[in-house]
């Protein structure tokens, strides 16, 4: 009659434990699902907590070793953010988000020939879904190391496969806003800023545009949009500071 028990209870203890690990792979997955929802809002405390605890259940989980190092990435904390995408990269070297999140981080840090390799080594997946990320960011590599024409190259493959991705017409707008080459930085920096209708970037070095051409009245209205748009950013205030300049000289 004993062992008959036995025999009963072993699949009900084997049920229990099935049931546990579903418990913690669903609590694993609030916590992430709650990390990323705070990531993407910008409260990275609380994101940082919740990706924490999802790893103390999933400590080799990709997704939330690339979200950890996002988080760092964010907060300026490049050694830890390096670490966390070294060791998912050592989990799943297939990934390319990894290495394009790595390689930014480099180009953040200005270390050129690592965010290089690690572009590059990201456009090996034919099937990852954001390449024009990639040249994008590559193009910003090759300027910041006096290769302009790879960078416009790049800027405009970036262009070729995505044509409502606002930042290569930005970033093409102004080498040739820097070229003196006013009609094509123009073009593009007006379209930078109708596919961004948030950001002050744009009609900043648009607006510089139309000053070097003697259209002050249309270069005050973009200054004047772009602070309007994003008063607490770096651009808007720059934008703001031109307007109020205006204003004082015209007293």
């Amino acid at each position: 009659m004993k062992k008959l028990l036995a025999l009963v209870l072993l699949p009900l203890c084997a049920c229990s434990s099935h049931e546990a690990d579903q418990r913690l792979t669903e609590k694993a997955d609030l916590q992430y699902k709650m990390a990323y929802e705070n990531f993407s809002a910008g409260d990275l405390i609380p994101a940082l907590s919740a990706v924490l605890d999802s790893l103390k259940i999933r400590p080799n989980d990709v997704d939330s070793k690339n979200l950890l190092g996002l988080i760092y990435f964010r907060q300026k904390k490049y050694d830890e953010a390096e670490r966390v995408f070294l060791e998912a990269i050592k989990l799943d070297a297939n990934r390319s988000e990894l290495w394009v999140n790595l390689g930014t981080m480099y180009l953040e840090m200005k270390r050129y020939s690592e965010a290089e390799k690690n572009l590059e080594k990201a456009l090996e997946n034919p099937l990852y879904l954001y390449p024009e990320r990639i040249y994008n960011n590559l193009g910003l590599v090759y300027q910041a190391t006096g290769r302009n024409p790879a960078a416009i190259a790049a800027f405009r493959r970036s262009i070729e496969l995505e044509k409502e991705f606002y930042l290569p017409y930005q970033n093409l707008g102004k080498i040739y806003l820097e070229m003196n080459q006013l009609d094509r930085a123009k073009s593009l920096l007006s379209d930078a800023s109708r596919l961004c209708d948030t950001c002050s970037q744009p009609r900043y070095f648009l607006g510089n545009v139309l000053i070097k051409e003697n259209k002050r009245e249309e270069a005050l209205n973009v200054f004047k949009e772009g602070a309007k748009l994003d008063p607490q950013s770096y651009y808007g205030q720059l934008c703001a500071r031109l307007v109020s300049e205006d204003k004082a000289r015209g007293k």
